[in-house]
């Protein structure tokens, strides 16, 4: 673990590992700030439609001279690029846009079989899954960095109501982390503490206020996606670690 950044580790799944990143919190030190005034990528699909709005609003507020850009799209992401090409997009914007900075949420649609460039199918949980999603992870990571970016933060999935759909996003943290321990500029960002249970790391629907003791929505109902609250928890926390001012 990089100490100075507050880093996810890379070991540590289950209870543990909730636990710890409950203790570590989800800071990433300002040796890893935003550049200044330089425009921002807010890229990913569902999980990313609320977060970047809220972020769009934090930065109005506080950093009003940082261009955000915001491309969220609903059920897409790495394992379809067949039906949206993520890695052509991300061309796209980056030719377009010249950022310095993404902030990307790719994965929570990603339990799914893929096609192979061979034309081949791997199934989910296969060895070949992994390789291949591996692959499209560092690929798109890659990207980014050819396209401009001097720094990209992926915003690792949170714990999910279901055990299926948590245990996948597990799979795809660790993934996420593996590839950004190779690849310098890139940082995965662990938010979990902001909307999980303060006791025992996993998912939860409500949180109370710190300010008003009153109980707060911030998951969807339907187990996966942020309310605009916890969306807004999650902009305040990003804005604090990247764009804070000395």
């Amino acid at each position: 673990m990089r100490k100075e950044n507050r880093l996810v580790s890379r070991k540590g799944l289950g209870l543990g590992w909730m636990i710890a990143s409950i203790l570590l919190g989800c800071c990433i030190g300002n040796a890893f700030a935003a550049p200044a005034n330089s425009p921002v990528l807010l890229l990913g699909d569902s999980m990313m439609k609320l977060p970047s709005l809220a972020i769009e609003r934090e930065l109005a507020k506080t950093q009003p001279s940082v261009k955000a850009i915001s491309f969220a799209t609903i059920g897409t992401g790495l394992a379809r690029l067949d039906a949206f090409d993520w890695l052509g997009k991300i061309d796209e914007l980056c030719a377009q846009e010249h950022p310095k900075m993404a902030v990307v949420a790719l994965g929570a649609n990603d339990r799914q079989p893929m096609q192979l460039p061979s034309g081949g199918i791997v199934a989910l949980g296969s060895p070949e899954w992994k390789t291949e999603y591996t692959h499209r992870i560092g690929e798109a990571m890659d990207r980014l960095i050819a396209g401009g970016c001097e720094q990209v933060v992926w915003l690792l999935l949170p714990p999910m109501r279901d055990t299926i759909v948590s245990e996948h996003a597990q799979q795809v943290n660790e993934i996420l982390k593996e590839a950004a321990a190779s690849r310098p500029g890139v940082r995965v960002y662990d938010f979990s503490s902001l909307v999980a249970d303060r006791r025992t790391g996993g998912y939860t629907e409500h949180l109370m206020d710190p300010k008003t003791a009153a109980a707060i929505r911030v998951r969807d109902p339907d187990g996966i996606h942020l309310t605009p609250d916890g969306a807004r928890r999650l902009a305040t926390a990003l804005i604090k670690e990247f764009w804070a001012t000395p």
